[in-house]
């Protein structure tokens, strides 16, 4: 069975925390290789938004549930339910909590309390909390240390150069071998950068 996703990860939050939020889209895109699904850069104006809000979910990997120092009703509670009911359906989906510097711990709802989430203490470029979240996104512990930004992102711009590769080849823009060729070349020259920079 063809695996239907398209983003990492599938940003909720309040609008009234929609600049902070697009900072953290931005990082986890330039920085991280993540292909980010943010109604801000996706929504297209005058179309109907809540078909797209859930397809963009159904379409994603993860979710994030951002909490600033406001609980936001309506779309955001639906958006909430619909990600925990995709997880109770798709084990291998994950929803992260993620407490802006504002936020009330107290806003986290019941469900959302029964899972680890990322707290940015004062500002969103805290490097351990945004490692954090970039490992929740892709589903590995943090563990103690971690790569420095700079190795981190080196790997993570080869796994984007890949991904793009093999999105060409799913929407049949190149071959098989064109694709093998790239991913060849892409590895022999990461490798090669590597020994270098030792």
């Amino acid at each position: 069975m063809k695996d239907n996703t398209k983003y990492d990860t599938f940003l909720s939050h309040s609008h009234l925390d929609a600049e902070v939020v697009e900072l953290i889209a931005t990082k986890l895109e330039d920085e991280h290789g993540l292909n980010i699904w943010l109604d801000k850069w996706l929504l297209i104006p005058g179309e109907p938004f809540r078909q797209a809000l859930s397809k963009g979910l159904d379409e994603a990997k993860t979710c994030l549930i951002i909490i600033g120092s406001t609980t936001p009703k309506g779309w955001f509670e639906e958006e909430v339910t619909k990600a925990l009911d995709k997880q109770t359906r798709d084990r291998s989906f994950r929803v992260i909590p993620v407490l802006l510097p504002s936020a009330d711990p107290n806003f986290i709802t019941d469900f959302l309390e029964l899972r680890t989430w990322v707290k940015f203490k004062e500002n969103i470029n805290e490097l351990r909390a945004f490692h954090e979240m970039v490992c929740g996104i892709n589903g590995v512990p943090p563990e103690r240390k971690y790569c420095e930004p700079s190795t981190t992102k080196i790997n993570l711009e080869l796994k984007g150069k890949l991904k793009q590769i093999n999105e060409l080849f799913d929407d049949n823009l190149i071959e098989e071998s064109v694709k093998i060729e790239f991913q060849k070349t892409l590895i022999q020259e990461h490798i090669i950068f590597r020994k270098n920079e030792k």
